[in-house]
Protein backbone atom coordinates (compact mmCIF):
# COMPACT_ATOMS: atom_id res chain seq x y z
CA UNK A 1 0.00 0.00 0.00
CA UNK A 2 1.54 3.33 -0.87
CA UNK A 3 -0.98 6.32 -0.30
CA UNK A 4 1.49 8.67 0.77
CA UNK A 5 0.12 8.73 4.13
CA UNK A 6 1.56 11.08 6.35
CA UNK A 7 -0.81 11.55 8.92
CA UNK A 8 -3.80 8.13 9.68
CA UNK A 9 -7.31 9.25 10.63
CA UNK A 10 -8.69 6.22 12.42
CA UNK A 11 -12.68 6.45 12.95
CA UNK A 12 -14.83 4.56 14.46
CA UNK A 13 -18.66 5.04 12.84
CA UNK A 14 -21.77 4.60 14.95
CA UNK A 15 -21.94 7.91 17.14
CA UNK A 16 -18.67 9.20 15.94
CA UNK A 17 -18.81 9.74 12.27
CA UNK A 18 -21.71 8.91 10.23
CA UNK A 19 -25.34 9.99 10.36
CA UNK A 20 -28.56 7.63 9.74
CA UNK A 21 -30.90 10.02 7.74
CA UNK A 22 -31.48 10.09 4.76
CA UNK A 23 -29.32 7.11 4.94
CA UNK A 24 -26.72 5.34 6.77
CA UNK A 25 -23.37 7.54 5.84
CA UNK A 26 -20.50 9.34 6.72
CA UNK A 27 -21.12 12.26 7.75
CA UNK A 28 -20.67 15.24 5.26
CA UNK A 29 -19.24 17.66 7.65
CA UNK A 30 -16.25 14.78 8.54
CA UNK A 31 -15.80 14.12 5.24
CA UNK A 32 -15.44 17.76 3.86
CA UNK A 33 -12.89 18.39 6.85
CA UNK A 34 -11.11 14.69 5.65
CA UNK A 35 -11.33 16.25 2.01
CA UNK A 36 -9.44 19.99 2.91
CA UNK A 37 -6.36 18.39 4.58
CA UNK A 38 -5.89 15.31 2.31
CA UNK A 39 -3.16 17.83 0.35
CA UNK A 40 -1.30 17.34 3.40
CA UNK A 41 -1.05 14.16 3.60
CA UNK A 42 -3.94 13.06 5.69
CA UNK A 43 -5.90 9.60 5.14
CA UNK A 44 -8.33 8.01 6.87
CA UNK A 45 -9.69 4.23 8.04
CA UNK A 46 -12.66 2.86 8.86
CA UNK A 47 -12.79 1.07 11.92
CA UNK A 48 -15.94 -0.31 13.61
CA UNK A 49 -17.24 -3.79 14.12
CA UNK A 50 -20.29 -3.11 11.57
CA UNK A 51 -19.96 -6.29 8.95
CA UNK A 52 -17.27 -5.58 6.08
CA UNK A 53 -19.78 -6.04 3.90
CA UNK A 54 -21.92 -2.52 4.79
CA UNK A 55 -18.78 -0.44 5.50
CA UNK A 56 -17.63 -1.03 1.86
CA UNK A 57 -21.85 0.32 0.68
CA UNK A 58 -21.15 3.14 3.05
CA UNK A 59 -17.86 3.78 1.67
CA UNK A 60 -18.61 3.49 -2.55
CA UNK A 61 -20.88 6.28 -1.31
CA UNK A 62 -18.20 8.74 -1.27
CA UNK A 63 -16.44 9.79 -4.56
CA UNK A 64 -12.89 7.89 -4.71
CA UNK A 65 -10.47 10.22 -3.68
CA UNK A 66 -12.95 10.69 -0.86
CA UNK A 67 -12.65 7.16 0.33
CA UNK A 68 -10.36 5.57 3.21
CA UNK A 69 -7.21 4.17 2.54
CA UNK A 70 -8.90 0.76 4.62
CA UNK A 71 -11.82 -0.74 6.16
CA UNK A 72 -10.83 -2.55 9.29
CA UNK A 73 -13.97 -4.24 10.34
CA UNK A 74 -14.81 -6.51 13.43
CA UNK A 75 -12.01 -5.90 15.35
CA UNK A 76 -10.18 -8.14 13.19
CA UNK A 77 -10.42 -7.67 9.65
CA UNK A 78 -8.66 -5.38 6.81
CA UNK A 79 -9.87 -4.48 3.23
CA UNK A 80 -7.24 -2.16 1.78
CA UNK A 81 -8.55 -0.05 -1.09
CA UNK A 82 -6.68 -0.70 -4.07
CA UNK A 83 -5.77 1.79 -6.78
CA UNK A 84 -8.88 0.98 -8.59
CA UNK A 85 -10.88 1.79 -5.50
CA UNK A 86 -11.85 -1.50 -4.78
CA UNK A 87 -11.59 -2.70 -1.22
CA UNK A 88 -9.62 -5.95 -1.22
CA UNK A 89 -8.77 -8.20 1.80
CA UNK A 90 -5.65 -8.74 3.70
CA UNK A 91 -5.81 -12.39 2.73
CA UNK A 92 -2.76 -13.89 4.83
CA UNK A 93 -4.21 -12.05 8.21
CA UNK A 94 -7.57 -12.38 7.47
CA UNK A 95 -7.43 -15.74 7.48
CA UNK A 96 -5.66 -16.07 10.31
CA UNK A 97 -8.23 -14.08 12.41
CA UNK A 98 -11.08 -16.29 10.71
CA UNK A 99 -9.22 -19.36 12.26
CA UNK A 100 -8.43 -18.20 15.72
CA UNK A 101 -12.64 -17.08 15.63
CA UNK A 102 -13.40 -20.56 14.02
CA UNK A 103 -10.98 -22.46 16.81
CA UNK A 104 -12.95 -20.28 19.44
CA UNK A 105 -16.69 -20.88 18.16
CA UNK A 106 -15.55 -24.62 17.92
CA UNK A 107 -15.91 -24.25 21.96
CA UNK A 108 -18.29 -22.65 22.84
CA UNK A 109 -21.25 -22.75 19.82
CA UNK A 110 -22.44 -25.50 21.20
CA UNK A 111 -23.85 -23.54 24.49
CA UNK A 112 -25.78 -20.93 22.89
CA UNK A 113 -29.06 -22.11 23.11
CA UNK A 114 -28.48 -22.21 26.75
CA UNK A 115 -27.22 -18.83 26.59
CA UNK A 116 -29.43 -17.24 24.60
CA UNK A 117 -32.77 -18.98 26.45
CA UNK A 118 -31.46 -17.00 30.08
CA UNK A 119 -30.29 -14.01 28.21
CA UNK A 120 -33.86 -13.79 26.45
CA UNK A 121 -35.86 -15.05 29.90
CA UNK A 122 -34.12 -12.11 31.68
CA UNK A 123 -33.24 -9.14 29.51
CA UNK A 124 -35.49 -6.73 26.97
CA UNK A 125 -34.60 -7.87 23.96
CA UNK A 126 -34.20 -4.28 20.96
CA UNK A 127 -32.20 -6.90 19.02
CA UNK A 128 -29.77 -10.25 18.43
CA UNK A 129 -27.41 -11.76 16.31
CA UNK A 130 -26.01 -15.50 17.07
CA UNK A 131 -24.48 -17.17 14.31
CA UNK A 132 -21.40 -18.02 13.06
CA UNK A 133 -19.68 -15.09 13.01
CA UNK A 134 -21.36 -13.43 16.45
CA UNK A 135 -23.35 -13.87 19.45
CA UNK A 136 -24.71 -10.49 20.19
CA UNK A 137 -27.75 -8.63 22.38
CA UNK A 138 -29.01 -5.61 22.35
CA UNK A 139 -31.23 -4.56 25.59
CA UNK A 140 -32.05 -1.13 26.88
CA UNK A 141 -29.25 1.22 27.99
CA UNK A 142 -29.95 0.27 31.96
CA UNK A 143 -29.98 -3.21 31.05
CA UNK A 144 -26.61 -3.56 29.33
CA UNK A 145 -24.22 -3.83 32.58
CA UNK A 146 -26.11 -6.60 34.09
CA UNK A 147 -26.05 -8.45 30.34
CA UNK A 148 -22.23 -7.83 30.06
CA UNK A 149 -21.36 -9.50 33.18
CA UNK A 150 -24.28 -12.44 32.66
CA UNK A 151 -22.00 -12.74 29.04
CA UNK A 152 -18.46 -12.42 31.25
CA UNK A 153 -19.94 -15.53 33.92
CA UNK A 154 -20.84 -17.50 30.40
CA UNK A 155 -17.56 -17.29 28.86
CA UNK A 156 -15.57 -17.58 32.16
CA UNK A 157 -14.57 -21.05 31.15
CA UNK A 158 -12.78 -19.54 28.32
CA UNK A 159 -9.67 -17.23 28.43
CA UNK A 160 -9.63 -16.74 24.81
CA UNK A 161 -12.56 -15.12 24.85
CA UNK A 162 -14.34 -11.89 26.11
CA UNK A 163 -17.38 -9.36 26.38
CA UNK A 164 -17.20 -6.53 24.19
CA UNK A 165 -19.50 -3.73 22.95
CA UNK A 166 -20.31 -0.23 21.74
CA UNK A 167 -22.85 2.47 22.80
CA UNK A 168 -25.97 -0.06 21.58
CA UNK A 169 -24.41 -3.91 21.30
CA UNK A 170 -22.87 -6.60 23.57
CA UNK A 171 -21.08 -9.37 21.94
CA UNK A 172 -18.53 -11.84 22.54
CA UNK A 173 -15.28 -12.46 21.05
CA UNK A 174 -11.53 -13.75 20.98
CA UNK A 175 -9.46 -12.08 23.47
CA UNK A 176 -6.98 -11.12 20.79
CA UNK A 177 -9.21 -9.26 18.44
CA UNK A 178 -8.84 -5.21 19.24
CA UNK A 179 -9.39 -2.42 17.74
CA UNK A 180 -6.61 -1.43 18.64
CA UNK A 181 -4.49 -4.75 17.27
CA UNK A 182 -6.03 -4.31 14.14
CA UNK A 183 -5.12 -0.61 13.66
CA UNK A 184 -1.47 -1.07 14.68
CA UNK A 185 -1.45 -4.07 11.32
CA UNK A 186 -2.93 -1.24 8.87
CA UNK A 187 -0.59 1.19 10.23
CA UNK A 188 2.08 -1.16 9.82
CA UNK A 189 1.17 -2.22 5.84
CA UNK A 190 0.76 2.27 5.47
CA UNK A 191 4.64 2.66 7.05
CA UNK A 192 2.77 5.18 9.90
CA UNK A 193 4.11 5.63 13.32
CA UNK A 194 1.73 5.46 15.90
CA UNK A 195 2.90 9.07 16.63
CA UNK A 196 1.08 10.14 13.50
CA UNK A 197 -1.98 8.53 14.39
CA UNK A 198 -5.29 10.31 15.62
CA UNK A 199 -8.01 7.60 16.80
CA UNK A 200 -11.60 8.60 17.26
CA UNK A 201 -14.79 7.00 19.35
CA UNK A 202 -16.99 6.48 21.67
CA UNK A 203 -18.27 2.95 22.98
CA UNK A 204 -16.40 0.65 24.75
CA UNK A 205 -15.19 -1.35 21.91
CA UNK A 206 -12.88 1.39 21.04
CA UNK A 207 -10.90 1.62 24.33
CA UNK A 208 -7.42 -0.27 23.39
CA UNK A 209 -7.45 2.04 20.48
CA UNK A 210 -8.00 5.15 22.77
CA UNK A 211 -5.35 4.16 25.34
CA UNK A 212 -2.35 5.47 23.73
CA UNK A 213 -0.92 2.65 22.29
CA UNK A 214 -2.01 2.46 18.86
CA UNK A 215 -2.71 6.09 18.15
CA UNK A 216 -0.59 8.93 20.09
CA UNK A 217 -3.55 11.32 19.29
CA UNK A 218 -7.01 10.36 20.64
CA UNK A 219 -10.24 11.89 21.52
CA UNK A 220 -14.02 11.16 21.60
CA UNK A 221 -16.98 13.06 21.12
CA UNK A 222 -19.27 14.37 24.23
CA UNK A 223 -21.58 11.47 23.54
CA UNK A 224 -18.97 8.75 24.66
CA UNK A 225 -19.63 6.28 27.34
CA UNK A 226 -17.73 6.98 30.77
CA UNK A 227 -15.50 3.84 29.99
CA UNK A 228 -14.29 5.75 26.97
CA UNK A 229 -13.83 9.39 28.49
CA UNK A 230 -12.08 8.42 31.15
CA UNK A 231 -9.26 6.32 29.10
CA UNK A 232 -9.36 9.20 26.55
CA UNK A 233 -8.58 11.55 29.91
CA UNK A 234 -5.96 9.59 30.92
CA UNK A 235 -4.40 9.49 27.70
CA UNK A 236 -4.14 13.03 27.44
CA UNK A 237 -6.69 13.50 24.60
CA UNK A 238 -9.25 15.68 24.19
CA UNK A 239 -12.89 15.02 25.08
CA UNK A 240 -15.00 17.27 22.51
CA UNK A 241 -17.38 19.80 23.39
CA UNK A 242 -19.94 18.40 20.77
CA UNK A 243 -21.52 15.03 19.88
CA UNK A 244 -20.83 12.30 17.46
CA UNK A 245 -19.90 14.04 13.79
CA UNK A 246 -19.78 17.34 15.30
CA UNK A 247 -17.21 16.36 17.74
CA UNK A 248 -15.53 14.44 15.28
CA UNK A 249 -14.91 17.48 13.38
CA UNK A 250 -13.90 19.65 16.34
CA UNK A 251 -11.40 16.61 17.60
CA UNK A 252 -9.67 16.63 14.12
CA UNK A 253 -9.56 20.24 13.27
CA UNK A 254 -7.47 20.43 17.23
CA UNK A 255 -4.89 17.67 16.15
CA UNK A 256 -4.40 18.35 12.47
CA UNK A 257 -4.22 22.23 12.99
CA UNK A 258 -1.22 21.18 15.38
CA UNK A 259 0.36 18.67 13.72
CA UNK A 260 0.20 20.20 9.86
CA UNK A 261 1.69 23.01 11.41
CA UNK A 262 4.53 21.59 13.25
CA UNK A 263 5.10 19.28 9.75
CA UNK A 264 5.37 22.64 7.86
CA UNK A 265 7.90 24.55 10.14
Amino acid sequence: MNNNTKILVALDLDGTSVRYEPRLEMDPAVIEFIKSVRPDGVRWVMNSDRYTDTMVEIAEQLEPEERPVAILSCQRFIHTNSSGNRFMPCSEWNDEQLLIHKKLWDNISRYFGEWRRAVERDFTIINSAVNEQVFAYMVPSEETPALRQRMLEFISPWPDARVSGNQEWTFILHSSFSKARVLKKCAGLLGVDSLNIIAIGDGINDVSMLDGSAASMVGCPSNACCEVTDTVASAGGLIADSEAAAGTVQILNHYLKLKINTNKK
